[in-house]
């Protein structure tokens, strides 16, 4: 059986290695950490994602089922709590779904059987040979594989001991991260949202802020700012309440009442190819990170497992399938990054006068054109991994 290592235990490192086990592969995830705690905020699935799982191991989704809420239709909001437009992004039959990391993180990790999944491994180095790849950590262990995958974020380690070419980009714009926890008989009216799958976005003068309901009586927020705003340097997450102060029910109280917020500088990174050498390649945020305005981060990373395993599962020659791999996957994920840092200039327009502008757009442009590019960041069809 041949043996693959995956580094990084992160969402996608986890999808690459169920990926990787049903095609036949011995998969084995290397994790720094000491256990297996993604970041305490939400995420949303788009469909591309929905059914790229579904192809990985339907009871991902299963273990999920009461811990998410459904997204369909996004309403535009001013900071006054006017309502600008409302988006239907998906059509009846497909839906994407709000769900916390560390819960979709527990549930692909559940699909993969005890021994399988090594804490307190950081990566340091390795050596790409003819017929293998040796992984050495700095703990001392070392491991010989066949296939070796970095899976490590956007600042990967592995991607750094390739000595792939492309810098990251800095956004001008920081996003804050927050969870929130709601106990309200009605919790859409609580949250000025009209239906089962809405989920809302309010536009400012350079700030915007998204709420999300997930299962088990918890909000996700986020809030973004330009950094233009604060010429003196970030406020600390404490501040955002003085910020945000003045909006429309109920922000002001999700930020107060908020469980955890997380800071992170928005960067992204043009997708230069190659991403293999040899039996070596990286996927997900070390390959292609994107800035977050169509969600599709993780979706992009659950898509990378399913289509490196479908590579490998139409060749033996390991080196081929990888090159197959980043050549299926550069085009669309070049996209995605391009469009969705093009939407985040458009939602954080600043001068009053554009502001006015792009709001009057979006109540008279047909919701075909607002729609189009996130409804085709959705078009995906993953490959079959089930055995001929």
């Amino acid at each position: 059986m041949r043996r693959a290592a995956i580094v990084g235990g992160g969402i996608g490192g986890l999808a690459t290695a169920i990926a990787l086990r049903k095609i036949g592969f011995d998969a084995h995830v290397y994790e720094q950490s000491s256990d297996l705690k993604e970041a305490g905020s939400g995420m949303s699935l788009w469909p591309n994602a929905v059914k790229s799982l579904e192809q990985l191991d339907a009871k991902v989704l299963g273990r999920l089922a009461d811990k998410t809420h459904s997204l369909r239709r996004l309403l535009i909001k001013e900071p006054q709590g006017r309502l600008v437009k409302t988006l239907r992004l998906l059509d009846a039959g497909s839906t994407g779904i709000a769900v916390h990391r560390a819960e979709l993180q527990s549930a692909l990790a559940a699909c993969l059987p005890a021994g399988s999944i090594h804490l307190n491994h950081t990566f340091m180095r390795m050596e790409n040979c003819a017929n293998s790849v040796v992984l050495h950590f700095d703990n001392g262990a070392s491991f010989s594989v066949d296939l070796a995958v970095g899976s490590d974020g956007i600042r990967s380690t592995v991607r750094r001991s390739m000595n792939l070419k492309g810098e990251l980009t800095s956004r001008p714009y920081t996003v804050w991260r927050g969870m929130s926890r709601i106990r309200v008989k009605d919790q859409a009216e609580y949250l000025e949202l009209r239906g089962d799958g809405d989920f809302s976005e309010t536009y400012g003068y350079g700030q915007r802020f998204g709420i999300m309901r997930l299962g088990n009586e918890r909000v996700h927020w986020y809030a973004i700012t330009n950094n233009s705003l604060f010429p003196r340097g970030l406020p600390d997450p404490s501040v955002l309440l003085a910020i945000f102060s003045a909006w429309h029910a109920p922000i002001p109280e999700l930020i107060r009442n908020a469980e955890s917020v997380i800071r992170t500088r928005v960067r992204d990174r043009w997708p230069l190819l190659p991403w293999a050498k040899g039996r070596i390649t990286i996927m997900g945020d070390a390959a292609h990170p994107i800035s977050p305005n169509f969600g599709q981060g993780a979706c992009l990373a659950i898509e990378d497992a399913v289509v490196l395993a479908a590579c490998l599962k139409s060749t033996h020659d390991i080196s081929r399938a990888l090159q197959a791999f980043e050549k299926s996957r550069y085009r669309r994920c070049l996209e995605i990054i391009l469009t969705s840092g093009e939407v985040g200039r458009f939602a954080q327009i600043q001068n009053r006068a554009f502001v006015y502008l792009r709001n009057q757009f979006l109540k008279l442009a047909p919701s075909a054109v607002t729609t189009y590019w996130f409804r085709r960041s959705c078009e995906f069809h993953p490959p079959s991994l089930v055995a001929c």
